[in-house]
């Protein structure tokens, strides 16, 4: 099949017409467009399920004109959509995108669930904006919950402690938070003294790792940054604490925390994975950057062992959401899982991607799938730029 073929994508844009009411009538806009295998790679997708289709559609048209020629190399940037629905995001202004352009002039379009969209044919004018054509569907961001347990399952001891402490609605459902998440091994490392702990203790701690009411990217934490988390201080002023950005080299850190998997998007905001579970009661600890593994800022109580074979604290707070046990007596559910919203994601997500940004091919086959969808978006032929 010709490189960039947009006949699925088109034809969708005719089954759903009402997709095209919802473009601003002022501003421009930029449609993310994948091509014919990017639908045939994607499982679960089906073509027939308005909702789905709708929304994915949404997430594939960015506010605004974004030039891939003229987006500079370097960090991922934001970009916001036209998905708003609350039943697949509570960011303000619309579900965000991450972009970047990497050596060698591949721009890659990262969504939910870490999937990749690798521009394939770029910066192709029509009369409301640019079309993009990439490689795969781009995702829109999962709950918290479900990017945890099936996406990053490194997370599974901190999702664990949400539920112990009572904290999945502040940081689940709340708008526009950004979520510095300790992974397992951290958790391990200090299963002794946090799972003795009362709730309103555990509670306080990871409420020291939500910042909520702002959408912070990796770049947006640079060094000297205070962030006001929703933790308390206990000496009497109530206020918030804060946390404190440290930056040496390539490398950040909260606190003494340092990220190790930034920029992970959920349909509330983000989530950074840190190595180290932070303390609201040692805000001001600075780490050592000569130091490959900083210390844990907690006194350690029994075992400390870490890895695949160490239990993973907390593990009976989670709901059971699968080969649930049958109740045998009457009454409420309560291993009811909470409320997600399906990724689709499938193995394209992460592998097979694309390394380079290809124009190569044939202009009339590239020029076949633009100019019918130009055409749908209410342009002509002669509004579809060559490359």
């Amino acid at each position: 099949m010709p490189c960039g073929d947009l006949s699925t994508y088109k034809d969708l844009l005719k089954q759903y017409p009402d997709i095209m009411l919802k473009l601003p009538n002022t501003a421009g806009v930029t449609i993310v467009a994948p091509d014919n295998d990017a639908f045939k790679n994607y499982q679960g997708f089906d073509p027939k399920n308005q909702t789905m289709v709708t929304n994915m559609l949404l997430y594939h048209i960015l506010q605004g004109t974004v030039s891939t020629e003229a987006f500079p190399e370097g960090p991922a940037t934001f970009a916001s959509t036209l998905l708003t629905d609350p039943a697949y995001t509570n960011v303000t202004g619309g579900q965000k995108v991450l972009i970047n352009k990497q050596p060698g002039d591949v721009v890659v379009f990262t969504s939910g669930a870490g999937s990749r969209a690798t521009l394939i044919d770029g910066d192709i004018p029509f009369r409301g904006g640019l079309i993009q054509t990439v490689d795969t569907l781009m995702v829109p961001p999962s709950r918290l919950e479900p990017t945890a347990r099936v996406a990053y399952k490194d997370l599974t001891a901190f999702l664990a402690a949400l539920y112990a402490a009572d904290l999945i609605p502040l940081f689940a459902d709340a708008a526009d938070v950004t979520i510095f998440a300790p992974r397992d091994s951290a958790f391990q490392l200090l299963a002794g003294t946090l799972t003795g702990l009362p709730k309103e203790s555990l509670a306080r701690i990871l409420r020291y790792h939500i910042v909520p009411g702002t959408v912070l990217l990796s770049p947006d934490l640079k060094n000297g940054t205070n962030l006001t988390t929703a933790a308390l201080d206990t000496s009497g002023g109530g206020s918030p604490v804060l946390s404190h950005v440290v930056r040496a080299g390539n490398n950040a850190y909260v606190d003494r925390s340092q990220l190790v998997q930034p920029d992970i998007l959920i349909a509330n905001g983000v989530v950074h994975i840190v190595d180290g579970v932070l303390n609201p009661d040692a805000p001001g600890v600075q780490p050592d950057p000569a130091v490959g593994t900083q210390p844990p800022v907690f006194p350690q109580t029994g075992a400390t062992s870490t890895g695949s074979r160490v239990a993973t604290p907390f593990l009976t707070a989670l709901p059971c959401t699968v080969s649930c046990p049958v109740p045998t007596t009457a009454g409420p559910n309560v291993t009811e899982a909470a409320s997600t919203t399906s990724t689709g994601s499938s193995s394209s997500s992460s592998a097979g991607v694309r390394t380079t940004s290809s124009k190569a091919g044939a202009r009339g086959a590239r020029q076949t799938g633009l100019v019918a969808v130009a055409g749908l978006l209410g342009v002509g032929i002669g509004m579809v730029g060559a490359a």
